[in-house]
């Protein structure tokens, strides 16, 4: 057996485990009914938190959050890369304000905790 099929071999386990999470997801429950299209997606890459197009995305929206204050100055010519920016970090805010990640600081969305509405019996 090559070196070659041997990694591929765990990637795709990892890659299977992050579509069952997304796939657990309860989109009809109330807190998750109303996210916008851009929050669906970083929330369901922060569910899946595995596989490598989450991180991937994930890695892309950290940039993003990190640099949010900078970038609105730094691209106040290119107004559609600007719009892009702020829809990414809009989805975000939504899903801080919507209790559905919670930051350690506002700096990194990597160290949050994502909560799970659907897991958790109502009090």
């Amino acid at each position: 057996m090559s070196r070659r099929i041997d990694l591929q071999g765990p990637s795709t386990n990892i890659d299977q485990r992050g579509v069952a999470r997304i796939q657990d997801i309860q989109w009809s429950h109330p807190r998750l009914a109303c996210l916008s299209d851009p929050a669906r997606l970083v929330y369901a890459c922060m569910v899946d938190g595995c596989s490598s197009t989450a991180r991937e995305t994930l890695d892309s929206v950290e940039l993003v959050w990190r640099n949010r204050h900078r970038a609105r100055d730094v691209y106040v010519d290119a107004a559609e890369l600007r719009d892009t920016l702020n829809e990414i970090c809009l989805a975000v805010e939504e899903l801080i304000a919507g209790g559905l990640l919670v930051l350690l600081d506002r700096s990194s969305i990597l160290d949050g905790w994502v909560m799970r509405p659907w897991e958790s019996e109502p009090s």
